[in-house]
């Protein structure tokens, strides 16, 4: 089906916007600098406060399964956690990242988006890693007993090896695979916006 001349002249617009060089004045260019700033200053007291909470959760679930014996549910949740632990080291390690100073607003906001962009690398690369806990979870019953210890009587939740939650944990990660994508490469189009700024 052939597209009809609007939707051509709409897309080839959309498509040209892309290309644009960034018109940003040296003062915008800084405002936008400092609001990234302050977002990677919360950003980070909020990794600091969740992180531990969120690895306390993992571990009190990790000992629960252990008093049930469930040893592939224990690798599973195991493995959940020393990706989820690698991950936050790789993001807190260096703290949030500031402007240094005397350093250009643009020379920041590139290196802003060169994080945001590595970020999204990382996170797909931990979505792959969290492929086999996944399956793990599912072939080992994860679903079924957290229906059954939650009094869930679905069918297609409550029985061992459903296909149904594995399906839509797939699915869910498979979205945030794409999401991620994206986000790398809308990262990089910022980089080549800023390539003439300093």
């Amino acid at each position: 089906m052939q597209k009809g001349k609007p939707e051509q002249i709409h897309e080839e617009l959309w498509k040209s916007q892309e290309d644009e060089p960034m018109n940003m004045t040296t003062e915008q260019l800084c405002v936008r600098a400092r609001r990234y700033e302050r977002v990677n200053v919360w950003g980070g007291r909020f990794m600091l406060v969740f992180s531990p909470l969120l690895a306390a959760f993992i571990l009190f679930e990790l000992y629960g399964l252990f008093r049930l014996g469930k040893t592939l549910l224990i690798t599973t949740e195991s493995w959940l956690l020393v990706t989820f632990l690698y991950i936050v080291w790789k993001l807190l390690r260096n703290g949030p990242r500031r402007m240094v100073p005397a350093e250009p607003c643009a020379q920041f906001l590139k290196r802003e988006f060169e994080f945001k962009s590595q970020f999204a690398r990382a996170g797909r690369v931990w979505i792959l890693l969290l492929l086999p806990a996944v399956f793990g979870a599912w072939w080992g019953g994860g679903p079924a007993l957290r229906a059954q210890q939650m009094g869930n009587k679905i069918p297609w939740l409550a029985k061992l090896h459903a296909p149904v939650p594995l399906i839509v944990t797939v699915s869910v990660l498979a979205l945030a695979w794409l999401a991620l994508g994206s986000k790398a490469r809308r990262a990089q189009r910022e980089i080549e916006k800023l390539g003439g700024k300093e």
